[in-house]
């Protein structure tokens, strides 16, 4: 069956989060339409509304009212949430708020020394069940401004140091080995912030006056799109254009690779948002061949491996992503749940010197797919069953409302 539509899809889930924490402490009203709708991000609206945030619905708008945060009465509950974990761990602490972060199974196996120890560094006090949640933290004292070296490229972890930044007494400065997502420092530049950002530098300073509100519609998150993206080439003779989509330069190695391995898309509509590039993309069917992609890419595409790994399996040859050590510290250990399930359709993949490796091919039998409880694991594979099946089964439908409440529904949408 082919595919010929247009598509809208809920806002990006990175800038979701930073708009709503924020928004929540700038001077007068923001409104935010286009939210991711997932349950990731709602995990960080309430956990702001247990800090005092005045957030509320008004038809499928967000208003916030800034306001002064308070100590939170009991733990907050990030549920799967690894952004609002880290990035609320420094957020909060630039408040001076005493506060316990919490999380499902999942997100309470994920490492949360990398933000535990620069933001003791800046002076927070925080204990921890060994680096992993709960964490307890007191950032009631003066908080000192860091020069920090990334040890990995981490978004969250660099966005932790920023945020917190804005309430030390004193600059702090962040350095990264490669350049990862930059909507922190987007949004702060945009919202008054002082901010600066040299090659892979980044510099920010102290608050003096209170952030400026915002009004902004939330770009297509290019995470969700690229699953819907690669049915289409998969499907044959057919298209899909996806409206709004974000097109920051951090944020598109995805559409990078399809460009590289000859799948390219038609950008229209660009235009700025809140400092975000955005566009209307389309994209049409393709054949596929294998192709590497280096570990100084991994960054750009972290999200997008799953899927990315469907569209190698189910081309020509073989198909190496380097450096892909990062990938074990998601949702699920990726790499595996990846391996486990191309395996199970039939497809030879595995993991040698960090690198994943997939032979292409065709897969020999439809599988139960395997979600480890991971929304993008559950998402990419269903996208492989049904480009070669027609049908899928999966162990775990919910675990996809994390990100994507909405994903069969857009399905449907575009195979009827």
């Amino acid at each position: 069956m082919a595919i010929n539509t247009t598509i809208s899809l809920p806002g990006d889930k990175s800038i979701s989060h930073r708009a709503v924490m924020l928004a929540s402490i700038a001077d007068g009203v923001s409104e935010l339409t286009n939210l991711n709708d997932g349950k990731d991000v709602q995990s960080t609206i309430k956990a702001l509304q247990a800090c005092g945030a005045l957030i509320e619905n008004d038809d499928k708008k967000l208003i916030i009212t800034g306001t002064t945060l308070s100590n939170p009465k009991k733990p907050i509950d990030c549920g799967n949430s690894g952004t609002s974990a880290r990035l609320l761990s420094g957020f909060l602490s630039s408040q001076g708020l005493q506060f316990s972060l919490t999380g499902d199974d999942s997100l309470s196996s994920r490492p949360m020394d990398r933000v535990i120890v620069p933001l003791t560094q800046m002076g927070c006090h925080i204990e921890s069940n060994n680096g992993l949640l709960p964490l307890i933290v007191d950032a009631s004292g003066p908080l000192n401004g860091i020069n920090y070296k990334m040890p990995v490229a981490s978004a969250q972890v660099k966005s932790s140091i920023l945020l917190a930044g804005l309430g030390a007494e004193s600059s702090s400065n962040v350095s990264e080995i490669n350049t990862s997502r930059n909507h922190t420092e987007i949004m702060l530049h945009h919202m008054g912030a002082t901010i600066t950002v040299m090659d892979r530098d980044i510099r920010i300073e102290p608050l003096s006056s209170s952030l400026e509100s915002i009004t902004m519609d939330i770009p297509s998150d290019p995470s969700s799109a690229s699953f819907f993206i690669v049915l289409t080439v998969l499907m044959k003779e057919s298209q899909v254009t996806v409206r709004n989509m974000l097109l920051n330069p951090t944020r598109i190695g995805f559409m990078n690779i399809l460009n590289k391995i000859g799948i390219p898309a038609t950008i229209s509509n660009q235009h700025h948002m809140n400092g975000e590039l955005c566009g209307d993309v389309s994209v049409e069917s393709s054949s596929v061949d294998g192709f590497e992609v280096s570990s100084y890419a991994i960054p750009s595409i972290i999200d997008e491996i799953p899927i990315l790994a469907v569209l190698a399996a189910l081309g020509k040859g073989k198909t190496v992503f380097n450096g892909i050590e990062e990938l074990k510290f998601k949702e699920s250990n990726r790499v595996q749940a990846i391996i486990d399930n191309l395996v199970n359709f039939g497809i030879k993949a595995y993991e040698q010197n960090n690198s994943l490796i997939v032979e292409g091919g065709t897969p020999t039998q439809m599988a139960t797919i395997q979600s480890f409880d991971d929304h993008r694991i559950a998402m990419a594979f269903v996208v492989l069953s049904i480009a070669v099946f027609g049908d899928y089964k999966l162990d775990n439908k919910a675990c996809i409302d994390i990100s994507l409440p909405g994903f069969f529904d857009t399905i449907k949408e575009m195979l009827s």
